[in-house]
């Protein structure tokens, strides 16, 4: 996946490489692990902008010849919002694992899974990101307030991490602050996966060595039945991570 058009100058100071190579850490190994996972999959479908990354998963297929995998060099809202619409739910059941760098996942996207019926899905979600471009004194610039809110899929987050206040002095005076910390970021993107999910589990947050928070990693199943068995398995899968 791509990082979103910003700044990393801005975004991310001299921290950002460091908590990048961190992120890439967690998330390096999800597709072998997929892979080694014994009973498997009937196929597995991996997808992946960056043409070198996705290199690197062409090499990880060929040690599982055995498998039937495909891997798509595509934009992953796009590949995975046309496979949803392609695929037949009422035949196919799927696990779905949304691993981003940073803040490239859709809301689209989510809701596109959700639809489906047939999908359990974890999601790796980048509240550091997230946090880090609600600047503290002021709202977001344009672009950023942009791709908040096709994460979080309405702009609902403006007033939700933020107060504006008049001065009662001086005409036209006007102060904003950041309400929202990590645990307001964490209950508001929960809630919103509860509306369009039949269930989803309480979050894990995911540290760095200095005990930064990178990621929540969520789990949300798409189909009401199953749900509540899905989500006793994944809470006991996050309780001992």
């Amino acid at each position: 996946m791509q990082l979103p058009e910003m700044s990393e100058s801005v975004l991310f100071p001299e921290e950002f490489n460091e908590l990048k190579s961190e992120a890439y850490e967690y998330s390096k190994g999800s597709a072998v692990r997929a892979l080694e996972i014994d009973p498997g999959f009937s196929q597995y479908l991996f997808v992946e902008r960056d043409p070198h990354l996705a290199t690197e998963l062409r090499a990880v297929s060929e040690r599982h010849s055995g498998k039937k995998i495909q891997i798509v060099t595509d934009d992953a809202n796009v590949a995975i919002q046309q496979w949803c619409t392609k695929t037949d739910w009422e035949q196919t059941r799927a696990v779905v694992f949304l691993d981003p760098f940073g803040m490239q996942v859709d809301w689209k996207t989510v809701e596109a899974l959700a639809a489906t019926s047939g999908t359990d899905v974890w999601i790796l979600f980048p509240i550091f990101a997230v946090n880090r471009m609600l600047v503290k004194h002021s709202k977001p610039p344009e672009s950023w307030g942009t791709r908040l809110t096709t994460v979080f899929g309405t702009p609902d987050w403006e007033n939700e991490f933020y107060v504006v206040e008049r001065s009662r002095l001086i005409d036209g005076v006007v102060s904003v602050q950041k309400t929202a910390d990590v645990q307001k970021i964490s209950d508001f993107y929960v809630g919103r996966l509860r509306r369009i999910f039949a269930g989803v589990s309480e979050p894990l947050v995911l540290r760095n060595s200095k005990g930064t928070p990178l990621f929540l990693l969520v789990f949300a199943a798409s189909n009401a039945r199953g749900a509540p068995t899905a989500l006793k398995i994944a809470q006991h899968i996050l309780g001992n991570v």
